[in-house]
């Protein structure tokens, strides 16, 4: 065992204790009343070793104050300490040491700061080398729980749980389980968690069952209340039939003002092709008028004559030619663009149509089959016979309908994706047109103001514009060919009725939703059936959760028992290492549970109930169990000793600190202050 004796304290300026030396024996009394400086020692051996005080605080006032509480400057604060480490003797030493500095021209020195030094065996070293040192004999946390009778049972009741149980060992769950079958199970059940963590888990897994439990009955009457009204199915069926046969007459009058349509768009792309030839003979008049003018005002090639010329070569050659195709390619889009429309609500129609027709069942009713003559029900062969015949026509029927709609629907599909490409060729060429109408624009732009220029340096002898507008005057050909162009283009852009179809499209489309309504009521008593199967699904299911609660309730049964077993164990090895005191590891709940502690008992008295002399005592029975496990001793400083009579035994050193009234801090007896010594004489001579 590694034993740590302490044989002499030397305190200088500490805590108030100006100069004190004490040497200890084995068992040291030290007497004084209160705020004499007793728990000061205890303090002192602390910070020699640790740097802390009794209360664990690194950062505690150590510095001597006045008579008026101010600390008195440019003195050392130290401890020093002789110990016998396993019969070696060591001397510690720290210096707690305030630094004052003199700067250069100052006439006095400034505090600047504190500093610590440390000694071992009079030998200077750093704080990293002394504590090294330190911890080399005791562990801090160790020498704490081996130097106070209240340390230990300061601590959390888990941290002194850990550390009983380390005390006593491990207990192995196998070990514990071991005969016992269902202790067996529960084991083999921890394979990556803890039995803790397993109790938790069975915890969680029975709440939720309960809780899934409680909302059943919510759940089954949600499903009840949900469901519909029954429906008669044979008079929905017949309301179906008349509508869809409103549907079929409405699709006809389509079908005829579709292809109405289609002439109208025919004639339009006749009269725009009408429109550019005569607009090329409109070009070639007005170009020949000019020509007539510019040769009749102009005798030569002046510079702006030639810029003129290439002015209007431009406009009549490139400009408006090019005008005119964007004219015809953006009529042609939006003549595209309406036949892609119009095909498309077609073939929506024809998938409509498809789709009435598609739902449409055979539906056969022996209460017809009777003899047309005698009016007699007909055998159930002749039945038989009867409903396949009626059937194959029905089926024949249904599908030379179906394959119709089909291959309508196949050659508008078809006309729409012409129209798509079309009028992708025809953006591209407007795209393409548009560029070159662009540059030809900027081409007459430049030239133009190269002519402005020109004409200002040169006399123009005759007017062209005015020859212009007096040929132009002059030609009955040019107003006839604009009134037709006029009289064309407004018939171009007489765009279709496309509201025309409206009235019969909405009648359909509220015909179709009248139908839906009627096909969605027949899903009422479908939807019956199934929330039937959904309330026994949903009473099959209460059945199992409650099956499975009884089941996770006997294993947290189980697991209960076993916990209790393995504390009791441990509960009995802990206590077999004490004299005076037990520990007590858990708590019989009211519902029969159990809830974890660490309770000491002396007498059954719990250790915060007990008197000062009893816990001092069990103090000194739990230390001299954690010097025999840390296999290491140290001075046990025992406050209030004066209040215990018979002290427990111990093999570590003992330091007695007794409050003794009236007296001054003493080693082995007390020394009273004159002012008590006169008390007690008045108090005998009473």
């Amino acid at each position: 065992m590694n034993n740590v004796q302490l044989k002499r304290l030397s305190v200088l300026n500490f805590k108030g204790l100006r100069n004190l030396s004490i040497d200890f024996d084995n068992n040291t009394n030290i007497f004084g009343d209160n705020g004499t400086g007793k728990t000061t020692i205890f303090d002192s051996i602390l910070w020699l070793l640790f740097g802390k005080d009794s209360t664990d605080r690194k950062d505690f006032e150590l510095k001597t104050l006045d008579s008026d509480n101010n600390v008195i400057p440019k003195i050392d604060h130290e401890v020093e300490g002789d110990f016998l480490v396993n019969s070696e003797p060591v001397r510690l030493k720290r210096v707690f040491r305030e630094k004052w500095v003199k700067t250069k021209g100052a006439l006095e020195s400034e505090f600047s700061g504190n500093e610590t030094l440390y000694y071992w065996n009079d030998v200077p070293m750093s704080q990293k080398q002394y504590n090294e040192k330190v911890g080399e004999i005791i562990d801090e946390k160790v020498f704490k729980l081996i130097t106070s009778p209240s340390a230990f049972n300061s601590l959390k009741w888990q941290d002194r749980r850990d550390v009983l149980v380390k005390i006593a060992g491990e207990v192995s769950d196998a070990d514990l389980a071991a005969g016992n079958e269902e202790y067996i199970a529960l084991v083999a059940q921890l394979t990556n968690k803890s039995l803790e963590e397993y109790k938790k888990q069975i915890a969680a897994t029975i709440k939720k069952a309960k809780d899934d439990i409680k909302m059943i009955p919510t759940r089954i009457d949600e499903v009840e209340r949900s469901k519909p009204e029954a429906v008669n199915a044979v008079e929905i069926n017949t309301a179906i039939k008349a509508k869809e046969s409103q549907i079929e007459n409405i699709e006809n009058q389509l079908l005829d003002k579709s292809k109405a349509f289609d002439e109208v768009i025919n004639q339009r792309n006749a009269n725009q092709d009408d429109i550019f030839k005569l607009a090329r003979k409109v070009n070639t008049i007005v170009f020949e008028i000019a020509e007539r003018a510019k040769n009749e005002a102009n005798s030569g090639d002046s510079k702006a004559d030639q810029i003129l010329k290439q002015i209007n070569d431009k406009k009549s050659n490139e400009l408006q030619p090019a005008v005119q195709k964007i004219v015809r390619l953006k009529s042609e889009k939006s003549t595209l663009e309406n036949n892609i429309s119009n095909y498309e609500k077609s073939i929506k129609e024809k998938r409509e149509l498809w789709e009435v027709e598609n739902a449409k069942n055979f539906i056969f009713s022996e209460d017809n089959a009777v003899c047309p003559c005698c009016e007699r029900a007909l055998d159930a062969s002749t039945i038989e016979n009867q409903k396949s015949e009626l059937q194959t026509k029905f089926n024949a029927n249904k599908k030379s309908i179906l394959d119709g709609i089909n291959a309508d629907g196949k050659a508008i599909s078809e006309k729409k994706n012409n129209a798509v490409a079309e009028l992708s060729e025809v953006d591209l060429r407007i795209a393409s047109g548009e560029s070159f109408i662009s540059s030809v624009k900027e081409s007459i732009t430049s030239l133009e103001s190269d002519y402005e220029s020109a004409k200002s340096n040169s006399e123009t002898k005759v007017s062209v514009e005015d020859l212009i507008e007096k040929y132009t005057s002059e030609n009955t050909e040019l107003p006839t060919l604009k009134s037709q162009i006029a009289t064309l283009e407004a018939k171009v852009f007489e765009l279709p009725d496309a509201n025309a179809n409206n009235d019969l499209r909405t009648q359909k489309q509220t015909i179709n939703s009248e139908i839906q309504v009627l096909r969605d009521s027949l899903k009422a008593n479908d939807q019956i059936k199934a929330a039937d199967i959904r309330i026994k699904e949903l009473q099959k299911e209460e059945s199992m959760l409650a099956q499975s609660i009884a089941d996770v309730e006997k294993t947290q049964y189980v697991i209960e028992n076993f916990i209790k077993l393995k504390i009791d164990t441990i509960e009995d090895r802990i206590n077999e290492k004490f004299s005076f005191v037990k520990f007590r590891l858990f708590k019989t709940q009211i519902n029969g549970g159990v809830e974890e502690c660490c309770d000491a008992l002396i007498n059954g008295v719990p250790f915060t109930d007990a008197n000062t002399a009893s816990r001092i005592n069990a103090g000194i029975d739990i230390i001299n169990s954690l010097c025999d496990f840390y296999n290491v001793s140290a001075p046990i400083i025992i406050d209030n000793r004066e209040s215990v009579i018979k002290l427990l035994n111990s093999s570590s050193q003992i330091i007695n600190l007794f409050v003794e009234k009236g007296s001054y801090l003493n080693v082995g007896k007390p020394k009273y202050t004159s002012q008590h010594l006169a008390e007690l004489e008045k108090i005998k001579t009473a």
